[in-house]
């Protein structure tokens, strides 16, 4: 049952996942190998998926997005994680439960956290933007960025 399961996650996702790396990974190689990795972290955590706390589509979603995160910290002295990256809000990764979970969640974020996170995915400025509007440099402004986004996910629990 798990295998038929895990055939057609692979048909009906490989080519959004696919698409989604492509946008991101400019070599093709890199591109087959990142594919396979999310397809491998799936099918090994699919027995472990709970329906209860977000959709499929959005978890195979954040693993995509985690995995070529990770693949531009493992190779950072090649290459720079991309803004656009940090940006990306292509899927809508939260349904109306979750949004309450994220009004609690900003709530435990530090001032400045909460303030970034909130110019940024509510009011739509760029990251440079709000480094200016902040008055901080850019590459702290991604830092802050990327810590409010982990002390985010710790407090929602993962998702």
């Amino acid at each position: 049952m798990i295998e038929t399961r895990a055939e057609q996650i692979y048909c009906e996702y490989k080519g959004k996942v696919t698409s989604y790396v492509s946008g991101k990974v400019p070599n093709p190689h890199d591109v087959e190998d990142l594919v396979s990795i999310v397809f491998e972290k799936v099918l090994k955590g699919l027995s472990g998926f709970d329906e209860e706390r977000a959709s499929l589509s959005t978890w195979i979603y954040t693993i995509t997005r985690n995995t070529v995160i990770d693949h531009f910290r493992t190779n950072k002295a090649a290459c720079e994680l991309p803004e656009q990256l940090a940006e990306d809000d292509g899927m809508n990764l939260y349904n109306q439960e979750t949004m309450m979970e994220l009004t609690t969640a900003l709530k435990e974020l530090e001032l400045r956290e909460r303030d970034l996170i909130i110019l940024h995915y509510y009011s739509g400025h760029t990251l440079r933007e709000i480094a200016q509007m902040m008055r901080m440099s850019y590459s702290n402004t991604k830092n802050v960025h990327k810590s409010a986004l982990c002390h985010l996910k710790k407090l929602m629990g993962g998702l």
